[in-house]
């Protein structure tokens, strides 16, 4: 049987010190958070109900109560004194959001290198200035280009508004903001 969670799971890895009531201390190491509380895992498992302190890594010292215990991790609320627990969430969710891996780029449309290179290119502020197509695809284009531009800006590229999305070392890459019609684009494709 699958586990189906209604709610979203954001991963976060930060070591934690757990403390009972009596003073007894071990290591946990958190997994993730969600709207059901922290997810955590340690050698330690504490039962179900547990009060206990917390001390997590750049989050701070909270009051927790243990919501669910398994064989090797165990959930747990922030119920009481120390951290808020809205402060505790927005903590921990910039710290998945640092932690998460840049998403790898996926390329959707084929690219292609056309015959005819050179195209003008029309700034915000109306500014027209030769360019050099590396490369296009239905949905955007890689440029060099010798005018400063920044990521954001909106661009005519020959007859097409695009946006720049990135800088490369070689230039700039733009969206188009109507991609061309795939297949339309091949080499003999002039902008």
């Amino acid at each position: 049987m699958t586990d189906r969670r209604a709610n979203p799971r954001h991963a976060i890895i930060l070591p934690a010190l757990c403390w009972n009531g009596d003073g007894s201390e071990f290591h946990a190491i958190t997994v993730d958070i969600s709207p059901e509380g922290i997810r955590m895992r340690s050698a330690t498992i504490p039962p179900v109900t547990a009060q206990l302190g917390c001390s997590i890594r750049g989050v701070g010292v909270m009051e927790i109560r243990v919501v669910r215990a398994g064989p090797d991790d165990f959930a747990v609320r922030v119920v009481g004194s120390g951290v808020a627990p809205g402060q505790v969430v927005r903590n921990l969710l910039e710290m998945a959001r640092l932690q998460a891996p840049p998403v790898e780029e996926v390329r959707v449309c084929r690219r292609v290198v056309p015959k005819s290179k050179q195209v003008q290119v029309a700034t915000a502020d109306g500014t027209s200035v030769p360019a050099q197509i590396l490369n296009l695809s239905a949905t955007g284009v890689a440029l060099r280009l010798d005018a400063p531009v920044d990521v954001g800006q909106t661009i005519m590229v020959g007859r097409h508004q695009a946006r720049i999305a990135r800088r490369t070392e070689a230039g700039v890459g733009a969206a188009f903001l109507t991609p061309l019609d795939e297949a339309t684009v091949g080499e003999h494709t002039v902008l």
